[in-house]
């Protein structure tokens, strides 16, 4: 398949030879997204002795001090309120149904988490993402507006652009006019999100790939809202997807999908 690489200006200066024919899958594509979400998932469970403090000292035996026995109480494991000699109150402790106690079968820390699968599926899985995204049709079926040329591929003038306003300005010559007023849209989650640093819901918007970090495009790039900027070394399958589904709009600067062309190969 042969690419359109554009300059600055939206213009078309040359071709790139790059093999799409990878076969979509998209259950592969699925299931690695949600192996590479859990590698990002907190481990939470509660305290081993949670409900278990209580000093639990009544005895069941007849001649016992303290005894339960003959006071036609229940066998549930109790503590002490008060005492006077041999009388004394007490409450219901330690066990699942009473109050204060133990939880029947608590949120383990050790519980594993992190989900795994095979390198070459994997493989497949990325080579399905990449193959998904230089898809128009896959594109725009997960609701992204893109121009009439794509693919692209962006040339080397384009990395030097290093203001917002320019890469901007770009994208509007480029034929991103309808996707970036598509990524205006900002709402305030519902729910008690609001309260948890997730206020607003913002839209998922086109992937860069620039060569390295010190490339001038990538903090231009990166304040685009919606927009994401990752090197070819640190691409991951969910990168190339919107939410589970292959096909997210991608713009390779040539550096870059030289670089990953060679790594795939």
């Amino acid at each position: 398949m042969k690419i359109p690489v554009i300059d600055k200006e939206g213009k078309k200066v040359s071709d790139f030879e790059f093999d799409t024919n990878t076969l979509v899958r998209d259950d592969i594509f699925k299931k690695a997204y949600l192996a590479e979400n859990s590698l990002f998932f907190q481990s939470y469970g509660s305290d081993p002795k949670a409900g278990k403090k209580q000093v639990i000292n009544l005895s069941k035996r007849r001649k016992a001090f303290r005894t339960t026995y003959g006071r036609g109480g229940s066998r549930t494991p109790k503590k002490v309120m008060w005492a006077r000699g041999t009388q004394h109150r007490y409450v219901g402790a330690w066990v699942s149904q009473a109050v204060g106690g133990r939880r029947a079968h608590p949120p383990k820390a050790e519980k594993k988490t992190i989900k795994t699968m095979n390198n070459k599926e994997w493989m497949k899985a990325l080579l399905s993402g990449v193959s998904a995204s230089f898809n128009k049709a896959s594109v725009e079926a997960n609701g992204q507006r893109v121009p009439e040329q794509y693919p692209v591929v962006l040339d080397s003038s384009v990395e030097t652009l290093a203001k917002t306003s320019d890469f901007k300005s770009f994208l509007e010559k480029a034929g991103f006019s309808s996707e970036l007023e598509r990524l205006e849209v900002k709402k305030v989650r519902a729910g008690k999100g609001t309260m948890r640093n997730r206020r607003y819901k913002t839209k998922r918007g086109p992937l860069v790939v620039v060569s390295n970090l010190e490339n001038p495009l990538f903090k231009a790039a990166r304040n685009v809202q919606g927009f994401d900027v990752v090197t070819p070394d640190l691409l991951m399958v969910q990168d190339f997807g919107m939410s589970e589904k292959p096909g997210r709009a991608v713009l390779f600067t040539k550096a870059a999908l030289e670089e990953f062309s060679e790594v795939m190969n």
